[in-house]
């Protein structure tokens, strides 16, 4: 079964496989609440749809850059649109996930969702 929060009974902790589903997205989306920190800057918390850990996936739609001696910042895009955008998102779980290749994190799942334009 891919999809991984209907199968809550394991035996050990789940491998990592690089791996997507349609289901991913559709969890997140319905599931995952938004906050706004900061300007420019959303972060999306839930449960991963995957291996369920808990997880905070932050967004920013801006890039931030030093200008000579005061910092500026150099913004990408149009944030300020009504348009919600898609962005790719993954696991960022720092749960044990035997196979996980050195220097990685999350369970391997990777997703795409809409990102609203302002928190809820």
């Amino acid at each position: 079964m891919a999809f991984g929060l209907r199968s809550r009974r394991r035996r050990g902790p789940l491998p990592y496989e690089e791996t997507t589903a349609d289901a991913y997205g559709t969890h997140v989306a319905e599931t995952f609440t938004v906050a706004e920190p900061r300007p420019d800057t959303l972060v999306l918390s839930g449960r991963c749809p995957r291996c369920t850990a808990a997880i905070d996936v932050p967004v920013v739609s801006g890039v931030f850059r030093a200008r000579g001696p005061r910092f500026g910042r150099l913004r990408q895009g149009a944030p300020d649109s009504a348009e919600p955008r898609v962005e790719l998102m993954m696991c960022t779980c720092d749960e044990d996930h035997p196979d996980r290749p050195e220097g990685r994190y999350g369970c391997g799942a990777y997703w795409t969702v809409r990102v609203p334009t302002a928190p809820r």
